[in-house]
């Protein structure tokens, strides 16, 4: 390999993943940053930064969900060198990628020849569906596990190719592993993928029993700091094995652990096409646009195809072609912490996860390359439109991300643009009318609510909203009709408690107001703002007997400040 022809190849891939992603720079904080970031203050101060390694990601007043203390560090740090403007946010984010692209490159050398390893990294550098990690800032978190994995494996495979790993660079890559961790839970994937490199891609041709006993000591290694990082995160995190709270309408549905995998079965079909032409991108994965399972059905037979197609595919390349092989085993394992089929995530799917898994899907694709091209060797006219179909693939790619970009430029830009993508997902409603209430639009914002509650009517959340955005505008007949649908599906929710017993006090209906606010206490809220509650109730009664006393015209009740928060 010439090392200026490398060089020359590095700076075209990185020039592609530039163009792909530089017009997302401009974009404000959309989503989950607006959250995260914008409105926290925990991160518009370096003080303490030290302390994000014994909080979680989410701070307790949003759920308190996650460990990824590195990530949370960087946006502090970031938020300080701006003084709050996104544009350093996301010039990281885009240098990120620009960087991840490159070692991607540096890995497929490792593994297919040179020609061959220049369209990997860059279908990878211009891939649509990178667009949501890197055009919002919380992606933040995947391209900076994307970066070190990939460094790492890279790191093992070129190591590998001079002979046995040296300690130095055993080091190097437990540094990363740890690293990568701590940024997002499922960088813990990388000893699986390097045994799949030792199985597959790499050549060495000495007995496997000699070959896996040298990597007993290193990989116990690696297993040290996964279970250090898994305990560090018991000792803040409060939930499953995940580390976050299953999706809302998985816990809604109350899905059994069989039909979550049903539902991701028949959701199979949407990965490959992601993956494979990724022209329709969505934000929301959400029912009833993704058929949620209730015992086995037809409608899982293409995705059950896909994922025995996916499998065996892998299986019949172990020995013809390691290259795809290793491809599509790092794809699986790598989409697996994130897929539904070992633990509930917090999503059914969401494409900024893919960004790890697509670096295995373009090795897989670009396996074939070498396979092409010595079928069309000699063939002139082949090999030009050969090289002219890779080329329009590359520009198709570029082009699609950068009108894909500004959809992240603000939330107003953002949900409009997922109802138009997607319809049919109540999120995509749902989120759309909450950001219109949010900004004093409650017309609108009332008619994309109830659209939600047509197409999907079993989200306590959504429940909820709509009741407390009802009884802030002082309609309380239809928001008590809300908490009462509430509380069949969540009948344990305190929040939704004390909106009824506001309501309820405000219609006058004493009583239940009073009954009301108890059930708040037992479910968790605040003793001060339910006994409030009481406290207005007996107040309105002893009024409303010495107003029938005097003979006085009856008044509503209107509730204090401190019941309507």
């Amino acid at each position: 390999m010439s090392r200026r022809t490398w060089w020359l190849l590095a700076l075209a891939v990185a020039g592609l993943a530039l163009a792909a992603s530089a017009n997302s720079v401009t974009n404000g904080f959309a989503y989950d940053d607006v959250y995260l970031i914008a409105k926290s203050p925990r991160m518009h101060t370096l003080a303490g930064w030290w302390r994000e390694f014994a909080h979680t990601y989410w701070p307790e007043t949003q759920g308190g969900d996650g460990y990824r203390p590195l990530i949370i560090i960087a946006y502090r740090l970031q938020w300080a060198m701006a003084g709050g403007k996104p544009v350093v946010f996301h010039a990281v984010n885009v240098a990120l990628h620009v960087v991840t692209a490159v070692v991607v490159f540096w890995l497929a050398c490792g593994v297919l020849p040179l020609a061959a390893a220049g369209i990997v990294g860059a279908l990878y550098a211009v891939h649509p569906v990178h667009v949501e990690a890197v055009a919002n800032v919380v992606g933040q978190a995947e391209l900076w596990v994307a970066l070190l994995i990939s460094l790492a494996m890279a790191l093992y495979i070129h190591g590998r190719a001079a002979g046995p790993i040296t300690w130095q660079r055993w080091l190097a890559i437990g540094a990363l592993y740890a690293a990568a961790c701590l940024f997002k839970e499922h960088a813990i994937v990388l000893p699986a993928l390097i045994l799949i490199a030792e199985a597959t891609v790499v050549a060495d041709r000495s007995p496997v029993i000699p070959r896996l006993a040298r990597l007993r000591l290193p990989m116990l290694i690696l297993a040290v700091v996964a279970l250090g990082y898994m305990l560090a995160r018991s000792r803040v995190v409060v939930g499953g094995l995940s580390g976050f709270r299953p999706y809302i309408v998985f816990r809604a549905l109350n899905l059994s652990t069989g039909d979550r995998i049903l539902t991701m079965i028949g959701a199979a079909p949407e990965w490959l096409r992601l993956f494979l032409w990724p022209a329709r991108l969505l934000t929301e994965y959400a029912p009833p646009y993704i058929d949620m399972a209730q015992g086995p059905s037809i409608t899982q037979l293409p995705g059950l195809m896909v994922l025995v197609g996916v499998v065996g595919l892998m299986i019949a390349c172990w020995r013809r072609s390691p290259a795809t092989a290793f491809g599509i085993a790092w794809l699986v394992v790598t989409l697996l912490p994130a897929s539904n089929f070992l633990v509930p995530a917090g999503f059914i799917i969401a494409e900024r996860t893919l960004l790890l898994p697509s670096v295995g899907a373009m090795i897989a694709v670009g396996s074939v390359v070498p396979a092409i091209y010595a079928r069309i060797e000699g063939n002139r006219t082949a090999q030009y439109a050969g090289a002219a179909a890779v080329a329009i693939l590359i520009a198709l790619g570029v082009w699609r991300s950068n009108v894909r970009n500004p959809v992240w430029n603000d939330n107003e830009t953002l949900f409009l643009q997922q109802v138009k993508d997607s319809p049919n997902s109540y999120r995509a409603h749902f989120m759309l009318g909450l950001h219109l209430f949010e900004n004093d639009r409650k017309v609108e914002g009332d008619l994309h609510y109830r659209k939600a509650l047509q197409l999907f009517p079993y989200d306590p959340l959504m429940a909820f909203g709509l009741a407390e955005q009802y009884r802030k505008a002082n309609m309380c007949e239809p928001a008590i009709k809300l908490y009462d649908w509430l509380f069949t599906l969540e009948p344990k929710s305190d929040r939704g408690h004390l909106g009824m017993a506001t309501c309820l006090l405000y219609t006058l209906r004493l009583d239940e107001a009073k009954s009301e606010a108890l059930r708040a206490i037992r479910s968790g809220s605040r003793v001060s703002e339910a006994r409030a509650i009481i406290t207005a109730a007996n107040a309105a009664r002893d009024s409303l007997a010495a107003r029938r006393a005097r003979g006085d015209t009856l008044a509503l009740v209107t509730p204090s400040s401190s019941q309507t928060r």
